[in-house]
């Protein structure tokens, strides 16, 4: 009986040694340096448990944020509409608008080309001194699209001849009008292909 139990203890002996050393090299062998940390991520943790446990909570809120964009979509909407509907313009309105606008723009131009003529014809004229009388004498010229002089006459002479030889003499001393090569060549052909000048004794030109 006593050899039985001491048969039995020495077995469990040995498989408890037998188990103690089977446990020791399953066990993965960590290379973890006596200094070596191990570093964890609590963030990651928390964050983990808050959708493991508290899923359903973002639910309202997301609810919330749809309802506002909604309503901020619907809003600007509204005042998009509203914009158009105060702010209707017709087409045609425009379009006179625009058309009033290439016509003053073109008028300035002619203007001003018009003025220029006439200041460099005054700067050169010289017109006769014993003129007692208002005079007006009217000159047709006729340019190319250059701004050369082709041709002027004298259409409506006044009722003095020096005063008519003095604009003749003039006239003979301009050979170029280049400041009409600034204007575009439909204004150029209907105002300065031919076009009056009106002298007065008072030493205007119109």
């Amino acid at each position: 009986m006593n050899k039985a139990l001491t048969s039995l203890n020495t077995f469990f002996l040995i498989l408890l040694f037998l188990s103690l050393i089977f446990s020791m090299f399953s066990v993965p062998n960590l290379d973890i340096d006596e200094t070596q940390s191990i570093k964890v991520n609590f963030y990651e943790l928390i964050q983990q448990d808050d959708i493991l446990f508290d899923s359903p909570a973002p639910t309202t809120p997301m609810k919330k944020e749809t309802k506002k964009t909604s309503a901020i979509n619907e809003k600007t909407n509204i005042d998009e509409t509203a914009i158009i509907s105060r702010f209707n313009i017709n087409k045609l309105d425009v379009k006179n608008e625009i058309t009033k606008i290439k016509l003053s723009k073109e008028r300035e131009g002619v203007l001003r080309v018009s003025a220029i003529i006439q200041e460099r014809i005054s700067s050169i004229w010289i017109k006769p001194n014993s003129l007692s009388e208002s005079l007006i004498a009217k000159v047709l010229i006729n340019l190319a699209p250059s701004g050369e002089i082709l041709n002027f006459n004298l259409i409506e002479p006044s009722s003095n001849t020096s005063f008519n030889e003095s604009i003749l003499t003039a006239m003979n001393k301009m050979t170029f009008f280049e400041e009409v090569l600034s204007l575009e060549r439909n204004l150029f052909e209907k105002n300065f292909r031919n076009f009056n000048l009106v002298f007065k004794s008072s030493g205007e030109i119109e």
